[in-house]
């Protein structure tokens, strides 16, 4: 079927009243209600998080067994509860030399960062390059003082095993050997208790060099586990950091093809201009910024395509340049989408999240190692105190070694060595997309290679320019299919070669007015291809982006008739230029369904292929509108001849 005059079946319909009769006020009604219950709804509060514990239940229970192992009256040893607090926070079981309560062990607010100031910190490490090396070397330095702690109490539990094994076996010899011929009575009461309080003296050492030996071992196994959390984290960020760097360089790659090819089309029309009109070749073009003749190869080129002065083979080569030219604009913008996703997706979820766990990897390191560290206070004061007492009680020791371990902020400590290192003229991550990049072609070869542009134009500039209700792109594509395609199977569904598109989009946009589809009625696939290839780069949808809600919205609605009624109301509200553009489309696509028992595209099949290019989402696309963006190509494609009042034929 051929299209009739534009003019005379696009007439604007404002008569809603038609539509409007036919849908009850409980239907208007409950779509109001609907509307106003989605928008009372509201997400619920996010739940808060648990306070965080100040030392582990295992530090707790090791503290008071510890203090338990004294074997000495309670009397002499007045103890607390047992009980842990609800903080986490863990009472020594035993009191200092003075006869007074322990202080105790540590501040829950002490010991870390809050949540809230982790995600702060995680901010201002993801917004700088050395971000993930500096949480790696800090990582790094906490096992580094994990081995050197695990090394000293190994080798003081030796010490203290061999003193206390020494000492017991002195006494012992001392006693077993007593001969006779020393002083009686009173004095070898005396000297028979100084030995055995040398022998207790030993014990206690021995039991003390157990139970450093044990917490040298848990620092060992800690250093073990932080650094293999460290390789894992470390290897699994250069991962994603090799991917976008690959992708970036492949970026590189195709703006440098782009620009080569733009130039050699540049070069060809510029050749091709001088040759049609002067019938010699013209001085090879200098470009200010340096865009043509880069290389000795782009020379060559250069002398090679005008040693020609036979219109159809320069036409040819300038049609080739052209073709090539707009092969890499398409790869290039290709690679460029490929890249800012991979950017996006590393900055925004693997980078934080690799900081996060280097960052909860790193506290728990500072957490653990200083719990130890306490506990080693904790034994060696616990040590002191029972062999000290064992003999008289005596004044505390003037160096308190649980006050100095207590004073340890690790919060304090990293907050200094980050600005430390930020303060070493440390370049702030740019983490903004990379924007595409057009060639600049000059003036000259601009105007003659694009000298009435349609792609990529908006639809009213190209009305107005052609002084017509619809583009003549649009008008003679569709004439075109109608005439030698109507009954091709999968018309629409089926694309045609990439390269052959790109080919025809060429001639279009370089006048349109002198292209004569009827020498693609073989390839009937490309001009329908290119069809829809100009409609999704329009810089405004058909169905315009300000209304792309308003029309999801109105999909929603289950009742067929108000549904109807709200699209037809919106579609009346677009501007002459789309309006009347999807009129002649929506009319198109009307006569294919109209055979779909040979070409197998029915009205719902060629919804579902138009909707993406006719509707572009103003924001990211929630998948769940697809269905809806198809519903409402297909209710304004099933009620064509009602919404732009067409007389059914």
């Amino acid at each position: 079927m051929m299209l009739a005059n534009t003019n005379t079946f696009l007439k604007r319909s404002k008569s809603k009243s038609k539509l409007f009769h036919k849908a009850t006020p409980s239907q208007i009604a409950s779509s109001h209600t609907n509307e106003d219950s989605a928008a009372d709804s509201q997400p619920a509060a996010a739940p808060q998080q648990p306070p965080r514990q100040s030392l582990s239940r295992r530090a707790s229970i090791v503290m008071r067994n510890a203090a338990n192992d004294f074997h000495l009256d309670d009397e002499d040893f007045p103890t607390t509860s047992s009980d842990e607090t609800t903080g986490g926070e863990v009472v020594a079981a035993y009191p200092d030399l003075n006869g007074s309560d322990l202080r105790a062990v540590g501040d829950p607010a002490r010991l870390g960062f809050s949540v809230e100031e982790n995600e702060k910190i995680v901010q201002v490490l993801c917004d700088f390059e050395s971000g993930f090396s500096l949480m790696l070397d800090r990582i790094k330095q906490n096992m580094s003082s994990c081995k050197e702690v695990a090394m000293f109490l190994k080798k003081r539990a030796g010490v203290e095993e061999e003193y206390g094994r020494s000492m017991m076996k002195l006494s012992q010899n001392i006693l077993q050997s007593k001969s006779d011929d020393g002083k009686r009575g009173t004095y070898a009461e005396a000297w028979k208790h100084t030995m055995c309080l040398h022998e207790h003296v030993g014990e206690i050492r021995l039991k003390f060099a157990s139970r450093i030996a044990d917490i040298a071992e848990e620092v060992s196994t800690l250093h073990k586990n932080t650094e293999r959390s460290r390789k894992q984290l470390k290897e699994s960020g250069y991962k994603h950091w090799r991917v976008v760097h690959e992708s970036e360089n492949a970026l590189e790659k195709a703006k440098s093809k782009y620009e080569s090819c733009s130039e050699d089309w540049e070069r060809a029309i510029l050749n091709r201009e001088q040759v049609i009109e002067g019938g010699s070749t013209m001085m090879m073009p200098q470009n200010s910024k340096g865009g043509l003749a880069k290389s000795i190869s782009n020379l060559h080129l250069w002398k090679t395509a005008t040693s020609s002065t036979n219109p159809a083979k320069v036409q040819k080569l300038e049609d080739d340049a052209r073709t090539r030219a707009a092969l890499a604009n398409e790869s290039y913008k290709q690679q460029l989408a490929v890249t800012n996703n991979l950017r996006t997706q590393y900055f925004q979820t693997h980078l934080p999240r690799l900081i996060r766990q280097l960052v909860e990897t790193n506290e728990e390191c500072d957490h653990t190692l200083k719990t130890h560290l306490v506990t080693y206070a904790n034994e060696l004061e616990q040590s002191i105190t029972q062999e000290a007492l064992t003999v008289r009680p005596m004044e505390p020791v003037k160096i308190d070694l649980l006050q100095a371990v207590e004073k340890i902020n690790n919060s304090t400590d990293f907050e200094q060595y980050m600005v430390s290192c930020f303060a070493n003229a440390n370049q702030q991550l740019q983490k903004s997309e990379y924007q595409y990049s057009p060639y600049s072609m000059s003036p000259e070869a601009l105007n003659l290679a694009h000298p009435k542009p349609v792609f990529g134009v908006d639809l009213t500039v190209v009305t107005e320019r052609e002084a017509a209700p619809v583009p003549v792109v649009v008008v003679k594509c569709i004439q075109a299919v109608e005439r030698y395609g109507l009954r091709t199977q999968g018309l629409y569904r089926v694309s045609a070669a990439h390269h052959n598109v790109q080919r025809l989009r060429s001639l279009l946009d370089k006048d349109v007015e002198k292209v004569n589809l009827d020498e693609w009625n073989e390839e009937i696939n490309v001009v329908a291809s290119a069809l829809k290839l100009y409609f999704r780069e329009l810089p405004d949808s058909l169905f315009p982006k300000s209304m792309y809600h308003a029309f999801i919205d109105a999909a929603r609605h289950d009742a067929e008739n108000t549904r109807l009624m709200h699209i037809h109301e919106l579609v009346n509200q677009l501007s002459d230029a789309h309006y009347n553009t999807l009129g002649a489309l929506v009319g198109h696509l009307f006569n294919v369904q109209q055979l779909e028992g040979e070409n197998r595209m029915g009205i719902q099949n060629l919804a579902i292929v138009w909707a993406p290019t006719l509707m572009d989402s103003p924001g990211e696309v929630d998948p769940m509108e697809l269905r809806l963006q198809s519903k409402v190509v297909e209710t304004v494609l099933a009620n064509y001849t009602r919404i732009f009042d067409v007389e059914s034929f």
